[in-house]
């Protein structure tokens, strides 16, 4: 399981904006107690790794279920896709699920759902990609395989940094936005407080 919490915007730090009284990253970390064994929280640096330690620590203390390592960006402005790459160092099992730190809508049905399709596809396919009936992929609600960094490697020496670049190499399972979460709130994301106002009311 690999949970990113490097998106900013509007010089705030996504992850740390609350919803319904807590930090998003809270939100998403309850979510996926019950799912995971492990989870890894990539971070921009050491910086941002003290505050999202005392978050953890004001909100869940000795609470969560599973083994939590937060780690750096191993290179920094990079994009997602070093995310993704330091992220997969750190993750034991064969495949880890790759969250956004803004998306706190995320549910128990849809991380059950997505970790089941690559369980009964994964003869045939090494990646899980939602897909909406538009053609638009949720690439950052995606499950990666391992085996991927050397590819993710090869691409930033080549100057890509999109995730899709990724993709394109991979043998990907799409599957519609719907089959994962039928409300589809799982793939709502907050850019900056107003939204989750806006959301709220």
């Amino acid at each position: 399981m690999l949970c990113g919490g490097m998106s900013t915007r509007m010089g705030q730090d996504k992850g740390q904006m609350l919803f319904n009284e807590k930090p998003m990253i809270i939100n998403i970390l309850e979510t996926v107690e019950n799912h995971a064994d492990e989870v890894v929280l990539v971070l921009r640096d050491e910086k941002q790794i003290n505050i999202y330690k005392s978050i953890i620590e004001k909100y869940e203390s000795n609470k969560l279920g599973f083994n939590l390592k937060i780690v750096k960006d191993e290179i920094k402005n990079q994009g997602p896709l070093i995310g993704i790459i330091t992220g997969l160092k750190y993750v034991k099992s064969d495949y880890a699920l790759v969250l956004p730190c803004d998306s706190p809508l995320i549910s128990a049905v849809f991380v059950e759902n997505i970790f089941n399709a690559i369980e009964k596809s994964k003869e045939y396919h090494d990646t899980v990609v939602p897909k909406w009936d538009s053609g638009d992929i949720e690439p950052l609600h995606s499950i990666y395989p391992q085996k991927s960094q050397e590819l993710v490697k090869s691409l930033l020496s080549n100057g890509k940094k999109d995730v899709k670049s990724l993709i394109k190499l991979l043998n990907v399972y799409f599957i519609k936005v719907e089959k994962l979460d039928p409300s589809k709130s799982s793939f709502k994301n907050f850019n900056n407080p107003k939204d989750i106002e806006k959301y709220l009311k």
